[in-house]
């Protein structure tokens, strides 16, 4: 058992996104707070999970008294939780690295971002949306006016949305990518290896939109800040839709005295169309975005609906050999019941903006091991300073650190 007040060295490990400032906010205020050790330093993810976990390893063996300190915590961001985990799978049980670990917004079971990378279908998404935002602007045969309407075509919609540059930024290179990805062999053998360490999992759920609240994190820390412009990017698009439309009808109205005018409603109608898959684009992007990271599934839903059964009329026998059709039956000869039918919906999982709950929950673990971390997207979780649901990240920590007396992630206070 760790003395009551013993100071604790803490890893506090990046992803394949971040550096060794990713972690910097909470760091500082738990060495000021905490009886902790912190090392925090940058490790190249580039060449997949095993070797950035080595150097996990080789940086914690490093660090002070870190070296089989049983008393050390790993906390790992996204990959970094691999990381840590991978370390532990590789490190006998007398030379432990960490006593325990926590992992935060991790995809543990994989990354389904990265499976629709290697697919192409964020490749065939990107090209489809650049597509869509642009043929309102081209059908028009004008450039769009003032700041974030000129960005509809190139940078805010189309190139942050589900550019490849972006999303290969969150996933990493070829070699990382292929680990990160859903059933990898990496994953798998993290996953079968059945650790006997204290372990806890914090999972971030994001409000709706996740897409666009986890991209102005990532280009803003600000997790509000492309809400405002997407809006007002809408606004531009739909006000054109109906622009066009009414021209068309006036022209095809006029066209019974002028038929030249005929003309001008064919433009008018193909100018609205395209501005209408601009506009129903945005309004489907999250379902779009909510399909690459895989958070969507259909699920049966049965319903109970009021039906009119008509009265059963037996076939004639003519009917019966086929000689002849059978006579409608009477309209009011019948009654009405409740009947059981059933539909298919879409539903998404919760999500952190990039990857679905499922894959950040480590399973096998107490549910009271399981921290949720409310209005976080995958970036935002690491410094929810400016976040309007307040700092739940700083809170989460505080809540494990003053676990239960005895509790391995207990951790005094300075």
């Amino acid at each position: 058992m760790l003395a009551v007040n013993a100071q604790r060295n803490v890893a506090w490990v990046h992803g394949l996104d971040g550096d060794a400032s990713s972690w910097e906010n909470y760091n500082e205020i738990f060495d000021n707070e905490r009886k902790i050790n912190s090392l925090r330093t940058s490790y190249n993810t580039d060449n997949g999970i095993n070797n950035a976990g080595n150097q996990v390893r080789s940086a914690m063996n490093s660090f002070g008294n870190g070296a089989k300190n049983a008393s050390n915590i790993g906390i790992g961001h996204s990959m970094g939780g691999l990381m840590i985990r991978d370390v532990d799978r590789t490190t006998t049980a007398s030379n432990k690295v960490f006593g325990g670990y926590i992992t935060v917004t991790s995809p543990n079971y994989g990354a389904p971002i990265s499976n629709s990378l290697l697919d192409g279908s964020v490749t065939a998404a990107a090209q489809n949306a650049c597509n869509k935002i642009a043929d309102g602007p081209l059908a028009q045969v004008f450039s769009l006016p003032w700041g974030i309407v000129s960005n509809l075509a190139t940078n805010t919609l189309c190139k942050k949305f589900i550019d490849n540059d972006l999303v290969q930024t969150l996933q990493g290179t070829p070699v990382t990518n292929a680990d990160l990805r859903v059933g990898s062999p990496t994953i798998n053998a993290i996953n079968n290896y059945n650790s006997s360490l204290p372990r806890i999992s914090m999972w971030g759920e994001e409000t709706s939109p996740v897409h666009w609240r986890m991209f102005g994190s990532t280009l803003n820390n600000n997790d509000s800040s492309l809400l405002g412009p997407i809006n007002s990017g809408r606004g531009v698009y739909h006000g054109f839709y109906v622009y066009n439309t009414s021209l068309a009808v006036v022209t095809g109205v006029a066209g019974f005295w002028n038929p030249f005018l005929w003309g001008l409603t064919a433009t008018y109608t193909y100018r609205a169309t395209q501005w209408k898959k601009g506009r129903n684009w945005i309004d489907d992007s999250e379902n779009i975005w909510s399909s690459l990271i895989k958070t969507t599934r259909r699920e049966a839903q049965k319903y109970w609906t009021n039906t009119w059964i008509p009265c059963a009329y037996p076939p004639r026998i003519e009917v019966q050999q086929k000689t002849a059709e059978r006579l409608p039956p009477d309209e009011d000869c019948g009654e009405w019941k409740w009947v059981q039918r059933t539909r298919y919906v879409s539903v998404n999982y919760p999500s952190d903006g990039l990857l679905p709950q499922y894959t950040q929950e480590l399973q096998g673990i107490p549910n009271d091991n399981k921290y949720k971390v409310e209005g976080a997207n995958h970036i935002e979780v690491r410094d929810m300073r400016s976040s309007s649901q307040g700092d739940i990240t700083r809170l989460r920590f505080n809540q494990i650190f003053d676990r239960a007396p005895g509790d391995f992630f207990r951790t005094a206070k300075n």
